[in-house]
């Protein structure tokens, strides 16, 4: 068995920006991971539709990432017809890497409506969970998400290495506050959100015209 875990972070990353790639290097280095996959997701079950395309997206990511070989763009979602379920992302990793632990990481406040998952039980199959605890989450925990963390949680690193899948991490990293939906309301009022995201993503974002606002048209004159 390769005891070196794979952690998958997913989310829309509309844009992706420096919380997400810090938080994934972050998960790399703290927990020895092999690598960490970036997923993005199609069509999100739970949230409306990104604003950029999955294409825009998974280009951004592939260029933020393009010179660190721990972190990966992992394009599966956007390549499969229907929702995104996470359920069936693991399972499919899990195929591919049958000798390898998979870590899925997501943040308290997605733990707690985890419950609400496309059937959610069986992402122990496939994989653990690092929970990721931050001071300034505060989210009420689902009765049934409360007795799988107490059903699951370990606090020995050394577990997620040496099994395969089914357990739960908690894991405070340090304080990074910078959000996808912040970058967009400066951009949607014309203002710079620039270090806040790599260079090279803003570029091509300027450069296509997303999330910015839209010249007035003669008609609306």
């Amino acid at each position: 068995m390769n005891n070196r875990p794979v952690g998958v972070l997913g989310g829309t990353f509309d844009p992706v920006h420096n919380g997400h790639l810090r938080l994934a290097m972050e998960m790399a280095t703290a927990l020895d991971m092999e690598h960490v996959r970036l997923v993005p997701c199609a069509r999100p079950p739970h949230r409306g539709a990104p604003t950029a395309s999955p294409g825009q997206r998974a280009k951004w990511i592939r260029v933020a990432v393009s010179t660190e070989p721990r972190l990966r763009l992992d394009d599966r979602e956007l390549l499969r017809d229907g929702p995104s379920y996470t359920v069936d992302t693991l399972a499919s990793m899990r195929a591919e890497m049958p000798d390898t632990p998979l870590c899925l990481i997501m943040g308290r406040d997605v733990f707690a409506k985890l419950p609400q998952w496309h059937e959610w039980e069986r992402i122990f199959d496939s994989a653990h969970i690092v929970l990721i605890d931050r001071p300034d989450i505060d989210a009420q925990l689902d009765p049934k998400a409360l007795e799988a963390l107490e059903q699951r949680a370990v606090s020995d690193l050394q577990v997620l290495h040496d099994t395969l899948a089914g357990h739960i991490y908690t894991y405070t990293p340090p304080p990074l506050a910078i959000s996808a939906s912040y970058i967009r309301e400066l951009l949607g009022e014309g203002q710079s959100p620039r270090y806040l995201l790599p260079t090279a993503v803003l570029d091509d974002i300027m450069d296509a015209g997303v999330y910015q606002p839209q010249p007035a048209t003669a008609a609306s004159q």
